[in-house]
């Protein structure tokens, strides 16, 4: 799928990884694509151990991983190619950018 291309950008976070999700409701991988972020200051804005944290990104990966053997789009951001200063506010607006959703 290329940028500029889709429908739908559809934001998923850390707590919404279910394919049951509201979200993900007449998703259409033709026309849509699933958006995805690790972003440092998420990790890090509330005090959380390294192995909380490390569990709550191994769960975002293998939820990615998930959608993509369905064949679903998707704009997963990972931390090392985050800039370590971007929100996800900021994150976000770059993938709005790109993507250009309808």
């Amino acid at each position: 799928m290329t940028a500029g291309a889709i429908r739908h950008l559809v934001v998923v976070l850390g707590d919404q990884l279910d394919l049951q999700a509201a979200g993900l409701d007449g998703f259409d991988a033709k026309k849509d694509c699933i958006w995805m972020a690790e972003v440092s200051r998420e990790s890090c804005h509330v005090p959380s151990s390294k192995q909380r944290i490390t569990v709550f990104l191994s769960a975002m990966r293998h939820f990615a991983k998930e959608l993509r053997t369905r064949g679903w789009p998707i704009d997963y951001i990972t931390l090392d190619h985050s800039p370590h200063e971007s929100t996800l506010g900021e994150a976000l607006k770059r993938a709005i950018e790109k993507h250009r959703p309808a």
